[in-house]
């Protein structure tokens, strides 16, 4: 009794799944199959890294004191003079200029004498200098030297909110990829279409181009056009093979949203 190729299993798998009437139950091969053709997880894996990466950018460097700055540039503001005690450099750098820390100390109008701390990119005093103190009457521990600011980082740094923003998307554009791949094995509807074209696109995925590969629905009077996105070799061969010979291909497709579609013959 000779054993079932692999190949002939995964024909008979994607013929039952076809088959079958939503929700149908999809077998794990397909499943894999699928998913690893339209978002791979290592792209999730990758933006994770990203999203780490970048929650620590930011948090060492993102200006995170910008709205006590902004509560000093009120109207309201009091000044006073005050000095400098001690001046030393950070390990940040912006353009090429070390950030430079200060400790300051300054007599409000009404009570103790006060001490901050405040920054400059570039050296802007030295120790001992007088400086004038802007302050917050009500408060007047909100203080900073004027030409300085509270945060270590300027505006300027703020571009590292792009790192954690950039691998948030990709884990969720893999993670919606995927639900909306499953869902389409799942509870999609079948339909036959006609390939009419294969245009290969400027994007890579796993340095492998993506194709963009159109449909014309056959076995409806209404027609309809499909829309399939791939970059598996196997699943752009067989557009091509099918285009040729004229041959129709089976779509799983959302009836609420045509667009999204796959080739189940490609898994």
């Amino acid at each position: 009794m000779s054993a079932t190729s692999p190949a002939a299993s995964r024909a008979d798998q994607i013929a039952a799944l076809l088959a079958a009437s939503p929700p149908r139950p999809v077998p794990p091969e397909l499943l894999r199959a699928a998913l690893g053709q339209g978002a791979p997880l290592a792209l999730a894996l990758f933006g994770g890294v990203f999203v780490l990466l970048g929650a620590l950018f930011v948090y060492l460097f993102f200006p995170w004191n910008f709205y006590r700055d902004r509560q000093l540039a009120a109207a309201d503001t009091a000044t006073a003079t005050g000095r400098v005690l001690a001046v030393a450099e950070t390990s940040l750098s912006i353009n090429k200029r070390r950030v430079v820390r200060y400790t300051f100390s300054f007599q409000p109008a009404a009570g103790a004498p006060v001490s901050g701390e405040c920054f400059t990119t570039g050296r802007g005093w030295n120790q001992n200098a007088r400086v004038t103190v802007r302050y917050r009457p009500e408060n007047p521990a909100l203080c900073c030297i004027v030409g300085a600011r509270l945060s270590e980082g300027d505006g300027s740094v703020a571009f590292v909110l792009v790192f954690p923003a950039v691998g948030g998307g990709l884990v969720a554009w893999v993670l919606l990829a995927r639900r909306r791949t499953r869902a389409l094995l799942e509870r999609g509807f079948l339909a036959e279409a006609r390939v009419t074209a294969v245009e290969q696109t400027n994007v890579r995925v796993n340095n492998r181009y993506v194709y963009r590969i159109t449909l014309q629905r056959t076995d409806s009077p209404e027609g309809g056009t499909f829309i399939v996105k791939q970059s598996a070799p196997g699943a752009v061969a067989l557009a091509h093979d099918r285009r040729e010979a004229q041959q129709p291909v089976f779509v799983l497709y959302d009836p609420a949203n045509p667009r999204r579609a796959l080739l189940p013959e490609t898994l």
